[in-house]
């Protein structure tokens, strides 16, 4: 969920601050385009959200995965793994409360169409996702390798291969494509807007 807003001021996205005021109403300012910003606007929302998962995460990332040096690769995954549930609850307007394995699988099915199986989805989620975000590990049965052909592949029962920088690079398309689908598309952007709200 995005960050809200409090009495203090806080940035809730990188370079856009802001607070809410004695009388409860928002105040936001992007320092970067020195603009003022309506939280409650779809379009302002958007640059908000762009600017959080863009500077906060996938830059962050792609200049982990650009210096060539080893051990990067669980915290890549990790950001490519919180990705997922939050663009697929944004595309579909929906909370993933109680459905986070449901989310999951249907974010990469969006990703990938017609390449994995629900059962194989599964298994990732409980070895990557579930093994990072709750015990601070994959479970063992995740390989993670810049050099595997494909960014997820299950060649076995018992492997999951995983290269996170082609992970990266296909997650960051996605958004990109989002961003734009929101700018342009009424009813892609009502759904955003009536789950996203930093107040």
């Amino acid at each position: 969920m995005p960050k809200r807003l409090r009495r203090d001021p806080i940035y809730i996205a990188p370079e856009i601050i802001g607070r809410i005021n004695d009388d409860g109403t928002p105040q936001v300012f992007d320092e970067r385009t020195l603009a003022e910003l309506n939280p409650s606007d779809p379009f302002d929302k958007i640059k908000i959200y762009e600017r959080q998962v863009t500077d906060w995460f996938l830059k962050p990332a792609q200049n982990l995965v650009r210096y060539k040096s080893r051990n990067k690769g669980f915290i890549v995954l990790m950001i490519c793994l919180s990705y997922i549930e939050g663009a697929q609850e944004y595309r579909t307007g929906l909370s993933s409360r109680n459905r986070s394995n449901e989310f999951f699988r249907n974010g990469f099915h969006r990703l990938y169409p017609n390449r994995f199986a629900n059962n194989e989805l599964d298994r990732f989620y409980i070895e990557a996702r579930c093994g990072l975000f709750h015990n601070g590990m994959v479970r063992g049965q995740i390989l993670i390798n810049n050099i595997f052909d494909d960014s997820l592949s299950f060649p076995d029962q018992e492997t999951i291969k995983v290269s996170p920088s082609k992970l990266l690079n296909d997650i960051t398309a996605d958004f990109e494509e989002f961003i734009e689908i929101l700018k342009n598309d009424e009813t892609a952007r009502g759904r955003f807007d009536s789950l996203y709200s930093n107040i």
